[in-house]
């Protein structure tokens, strides 16, 4: 499973093709051999510390493969195992609350039309990910599960994948999870598939980091486009990585850094970039606060401009987020909200603002 969490062990640890139902790759439909193992129990202690310090926090588990066993080819064999993939999900679910966490949400596959190595990936259609949710739906019902299922968790160049998913399955699936991948983002593809799904939340549920002097907008960019285009919420991958870029899986993501850098040798980490920038939005933005409309952002054609998104807190403050790519001065901004109550300021050239009026 894929979570927003760090490592809890600093010692090197290669997984492999790893799951809560290995069974030395043995078929076990029965489920007799699930366990969290160690990495998991690992990793739920993590999280319930997490929710010690912030319980708001929305966790979605999105799965890197299943059990070898359920798949031929690198794709689960739905004829056998569907049913035993579902209750395979159940398990999970049950197993973190059961240790105090609960599980909001989860999608079917992460990067379902990634197929490369089997260890932490699997491919499945549109087609196949509308029997897994229509199997998976009710196997969470009967459980006594709200946990939410949401399509697709993947690049903006195929919305057709999770249009078909919600025609076919729409009774189970109420979100739609994406990445930034593509390789020509384009968020205003969340825009025309809310036209089209005008109920349907939309979350982007992953996008790359940066260290030191690296894309120092892109992360601010991956928030801000969704979010101008109808998205709930916005997922940086990862929040843990090493210093020495050696956690990944091999021949996987070596340079994949984190919000936090550790040095697992000496025990000590680093906050990026990424980790303030991220800031500028989570640290100010509460959970359910409502996306106000807005106007006055603008791209120039040498890639500059400002960006703005704007927020209503359920405490009735407002938040803006204020992306300045100019270079050479301060920009004396205002704002003005429907009300018409008025604030204005200064803004830094090249920065990531953020501004907080209180409620009118």
């Amino acid at each position: 499973m894929r979570h927003t969490i760090g490592q809890s062990d600093l010692t090197p640890s290669w997984l492999g093709e790893w799951s809560f139902d290995t069974n030395n790759n043995q078929p076990d439909p029965d489920l007799s051999h699930f366990d969290l193992t160690d990495p998991g129990r690992k990793m739920l202690n993590w999280i319930s510390r997490m929710y010690q310090v912030n319980p708001s926090v929305t966790l979605l588990g999105s799965p890197w493969s299943p059990p070898q066993w359920m798949k031929s080819n690198n794709v689960i064999q739905l004829n056998s195992y569907a049913k035993a993939w579902a209750n395979y999900m159940v398990k999970y679910i049950q197993a973190y609350r059961a240790g105090g966490v609960n599980v909001h949400a989860v999608t079917i596959q992460n990067e379902p039309l990634h197929n490369t190595d089997p260890a932490w990936s699997s491919y499945v259609t549109s087609q196949d990910s509308a029997v897994l949710a229509n199997t998976l739906g009710p196997a969470l019902s009967a459980a006594g599960l709200n946990t939410e299922i949401w399509a697709y968790d993947h690049n903006t160049d195929v919305p057709q994948y999770p249009d078909y998913v919600l025609s076919k399955a729409g009774s189970f699936v109420n979100s739609v999870a994406w990445h930034c991948y593509a390789s020509n983002v384009n968020w205003t593809a969340l825009t025309q598939f809310y036209r089209s799904h005008p109920g349907v939340k939309q979350y982007m549920t992953e996008c790359w980091t940066h260290i030191q002097d690296e894309g120092f907008f892109e992360l601010p960019e991956f928030i801000t486009g969704p979010l101008q285009n109808y998205a709930s919420g916005a997922l940086a991958w990862t929040v843990g990585g090493s210093t020495k870029f050696d956690v990944s899986w091999p021949s996987g993501c070596g340079q994949c850094s984190g919000l936090i850098q550790v040095d697992r040798s000496a025990g000590t980490y680093q906050k990026t970039q990424d980790y303030y920038n991220v800031g500028q939005f989570s640290k100010f933005v509460r959970k359910g606060a409502v996306a106000l409309s807005g106007s006055g952002s603008y791209t120039w054609p040498d890639g500059t401009g400002v960006q703005a998104t704007q927020y209503r807190n359920p405490d009735g403050s407002r938040v803006v987020v204020m992306v300045n790519k100019i270079y050479n001065d301060l920009k004396q901004t205002q704002v003005t909200f429907s009300g018409g109550d008025v604030w204005h300021g200064l803004l830094p050239a090249r920065s990531v603002t953020t501004w907080i009026i209180p409620a009118k």
